[in-house]
């Protein structure tokens, strides 16, 4: 017990902030005359660079925090910031903590930016409905969201230039959740074991959308990314593209590998490879 309670305060000794850090209620904080700003353009790849501002009495450490919508960016504490795929339709702004001495830390953040865009500008607009198949006995409504979500990616189709809009019935194809034993309807090439494309018709089988596939799951992927290989795959053969292999056996997976029997190798990757946009 009392074993215990020495490594209980020794932990707590560790956490606690050092002297330097620990805020000193007896000392003046700086005085901000000029904003921190961040410069460069919002768009995914571009860098970023954060302005300090300008403090009295001048600044002698200065230390950075990025934030996304608000939420800090994890290990982004430098001055410059290069924008990521995750960052696409959010505001960065930058959080600086200044101090000089005989004066506590004193923190200031930027701006936000306007929302960071995407590399590629639209050069194809798709549109799209959604319908259901048989008895459904997942939620349609978290469907049609992640779907959508997918669709919106920075990593996915919209990464070479085609934009998804969902619309209320018809659009350019039908994205469909279907019970599994109504795929071979669709065409006899379609199984229940798998999800298919047949015409304007991209049908998600509900079994995939609900677990993954046995060799996707024995690799420890999330289902969240396998609910983005699916409808990325799926859609990319209603946009022309084939299935591709791996023969290298190392790097990550096109998206168009039949991945949901296995990758040969290669690391599960729910997302078209530079070469497949």
């Amino acid at each position: 017990m009392i074993r215990g309670l020495l490594l209980a305060v020794l932990l707590s000794l560790l956490a606690a902030p050092t002297a330097a850090e620990s805020p000193r209620a007896d000392l003046p904080p700086l005085v901000q005359t000029e904003r921190p700003d961040v410069t460069g353009t919002p768009r995914l790849g571009v860098v970023l660079r954060a302005f300090p501002g300008r403090w009295t009495p001048t600044r002698e450490e200065t230390r950075y925090r990025w934030l996304r919508d608000g939420e800090p960016i994890r290990g982004a504490r430098e001055r410059r910031y290069r924008l990521t795929a995750l960052d696409v339709g959010t505001r960065v702004s930058v959080l600086v903590r200044v101090r000089a001495p005989g004066h506590a830390w004193t923190e200031a953040e930027s701006r936000p930016t306007r929302r960071v865009d995407h590399a590629a500008p639209v050069r194809r607009r798709v549109t799209y409905s959604v319908v259901t198949r048989g008895r459904i006995t997942t939620s349609v409504r978290e469907f049609r969201r992640q779907a959508q979500e997918t669709y919106a990616d920075a990593r996915g189709w919209r990464a070479g230039g085609t934009q998804f809009r969902p619309v209320a019935r018809g659009g350019h194809f039908t994205l469909v959740l279907s019970e599994a034993r109504y795929l071979p309807s669709y065409s006899p090439v379609c199984s229940v074991m798998w999800s298919c494309r047949v015409g304007r018709f991209v049908i998600i089988n509900q079994e995939r959308w609900k677990h993954a596939s046995p060799a996707w799951n024995r690799a420890g992927r999330s289902l969240r990314d396998y609910r983005h290989l699916v409808v990325n795959h799926e859609t990319g053969h209603w946009l022309g593209r084939g299935h591709a292999g791996c023969s290298s056996g190392r790097g990550p997976a096109p998206v168009m590998m039949q991945q949901s029997k296995g990758t040969g190798g290669c690391s599960f990757n729910p997302w078209p490879l530079r070469w497949e946009l």
